[in-house]
């Protein structure tokens, strides 16, 4: 039985389509492409203002962070500056602790420095005090997440060996 006539102009566009996507695929020139660089920030320096104190910090870490000045008795330490991460807000992922620096006065690091030595990291020393900086050792997001993704490259950034990572204190 023939195709109607209606049916046939809308079955001729199709059968088109078909042969036409049947051809041999292009070649892609791959020789020589590069794709294009990725904006990389430069250091940058947030205070601490109750250490008086500033942090310089990867660029990767800009806007990706809240900081938290508390006071903190952990292991004997005195003060505390949490870096939480902090992603578009409109996405619902939670702000999770990244990375702390804790201040000591010196006799109490003494006491908890063999048991803190692996996690907590010797930062600076002013005055009496020693400045110490733990982070975390995975991402608390989910794998193959943006989230995951963005966490990494700060924390590989901070202990990379070419780390601007560092504390200056004020006069």
């Amino acid at each position: 039985m023939p195709a109607s006539p209606r049916r046939s102009r809308l079955l001729a566009p199709i059968a088109l389509l078909i042969v036409a996507g049947c051809g041999t695929p292009e070649q892609k020139a791959e020789v020589g492409m590069t794709a294009a660089p990725v904006a990389v920030l430069p250091p940058f320096q947030q205070e601490l203002a109750s250490m008086k104190a500033e942090v310089t910090l990867p660029g990767v870490w800009k806007y990706g962070y809240r900081l938290i000045d508390r006071p903190d008795t952990t292991f004997g330490g005195h003060r505390a500056i949490e870096f939480h991460y902090t992603a578009d807000t409109a996405s619902g992922v939670p702000p999770r602790l990244l990375m702390v620096i804790r201040a000591f006065k010196k006799p109490a690091w003494e006491k908890v420095r063999d048991s803190q030595g692996k996690v907590a990291k010797v930062f600076a020393e002013r005055e009496g005090e020693v400045y110490t900086w733990s982070i975390v050792t995975k991402s608390p997001y989910p794998v193959g997440t943006a989230s995951t993704l963005r966490v990494d490259q700060m924390m590989m950034e901070l202990i990379a060996e070419t780390s601007p990572f560092r504390m200056t204190f004020k006069k």
